[in-house]
């Protein structure tokens, strides 16, 4: 029981998913070939991943992509938790609403009205020593930049088909 308190401690909070949604946009532009970003739908699907510690561990330098990332749980016939993904993802639509508004709001991220995207902010200073992250804060948002790589490998229709998402 104490595994799942301490996870509803620490994801219950929309401004750490502010923040790894600014590292997951950060890490989308930065893989997309013509440094575009993501549209604000692929926030809804990154962020099931990210503040699911089982669905967050596989998430690695190691893994080539999202293929590999999905090929992990076939292996591991743990396939069904690839298929909560939709309903995380319907479930906690406010929360990752939230975690953007408070991310529009600081300054991290910024909508493009026009074509429904989110752009990471570039020049965000970082933080000093007594303000530091905890250190497993800056672990998950390495993963989210991850994430945010793979998925700018691929378009909407492929994401949702690897995840096994009904869009």
């Amino acid at each position: 029981m104490g595994k799942l308190i301490e996870e509803v401690r620490q994801w219950n909070s929309p401004s750490v998913g502010a923040y790894l949604l600014w590292k997951f946009t950060s890490g989308y532009c930065d893989a997309h070939p013509n440094g575009d970003a993501p549209v604000a739908l692929l926030h809804f699907l990154a962020m099931p991943m990210l503040t699911s510690k089982r669905l967050l561990e596989p998430i690695n330098k190691h893994r080539a992509d999202l293929q590999s990332y999905v090929r992990s749980f076939e292996a591991s016939k743990d396939t069904d938790i690839l298929i909560t993904i939709h309903d995380r993802a319907k479930r906690n639509r406010g929360y990752t609403m939230a975690a953007i508004d408070i991310g529009v709001s600081s300054g991290l991220i910024f909508w493009d009205a026009d074509s429904g995207k989110l752009y990471a902010r570039r020049d965000v200073k970082r933080t000093r020593r007594g303000n530091a992250l905890k250190a497993s804060f800056v672990r998950d948002g390495q993963k989210a930049e991850i994430l945010g790589g793979w998925f700018a490998e691929h378009s909407i229709s492929t994401i949702a088909t690897y995840l096994k998402v009904l869009l």
